[in-house]
């Protein structure tokens, strides 16, 4: 009996590496799109994407040039790179988000989806389940200016949390603890640091000029 048993432990054994592949994915599958391309100009993602209709997967990272553009739908939301901007995109349940390395990004949710953008450490959604549109630009590693044109922001950072009301622009400032405490020990945040942001209004103008970009995100376009 010991060794029939042993026999059937060995033939199951054998048998659970080729059961579980069946269910593997397929190797060399490729990925799911998360968007694509909508309209650019002197712009580039990967190897080359500068022209409307490219597909944009997970982990691609988008750049526009001096004096280039690119407006990019992923799933039922947008975002416009303007000149001179880096962000990698990413696909997260019920929107997107994305990694603002550098430059200024437009970008929208229609009602019912949201998107998480990254920059200087903190993270920025909608506050609420309306349309959406925010205007980010990345002045510095301690510096952004936030628009919201439509729709509340949440910005938070570790424990703190704080909104922007819709027609507003704010400067966001971020300091180390130790800064806080001590003006001339001021430095770039580390990440793993405990960091603190503050908010100052700014003048709205720039709420004017988003307005026209929300125009732009929410029109049809042509086949």
């Amino acid at each position: 009996m010991r060794k029939i048993s042993g026999a059937l432990w060995i033939a199951v054994l054998g048998v659970l590496p080729f059961e579980a592949s069946m269910f593997a994915a397929p190797p060399g599958a490729p990925p799911a799109p998360l968007g694509i391309v909508m309209a650019a100009e002197n712009a580039h993602e990967g190897v080359d994407a500068t022209f409307s209709g490219a597909t944009i997967y997970d982990g691609d990272r988008l750049v526009t040039r001096d004096d280039g553009t690119m407006r990019i739908r992923l799933g039922a939301g947008q975002i416009f790179l303007h000149q001179s901007t880096s962000t990698q995109v990413h696909a997260i349940a019920n929107g997107f988000s994305a990694d603002l390395d550098a430059g200024t990004v437009s970008i929208s949710s229609p009602e019912g989806q949201t998107f998480e953008l990254f920059a200087d450490g903190a993270t920025i959604r909608p506050a609420s389940s309306q349309p959406t549109l925010a205007k980010i630009t990345k002045i510095s590693p301690t510096e952004l200016v936030l628009t919201s044109t439509r729709g509340p922001l949440e910005i938070t950072m570790g424990d703190e949390v704080k909104t922007v009301e819709a027609g507003s622009s704010y400067k966001m400032e971020v300091e180390s603890e130790e800064a806080a405490s001590d003006p001339q020990q001021r430095q770039v945040p580390h990440p793993t640091a405990r960091n603190r942001f503050y908010l100052v209004a700014i003048t709205a103008v720039a709420v004017v000029t988003g307005i026209v970009i929300w125009r732009a995100l929410v029109s049809p376009v042509a086949p």
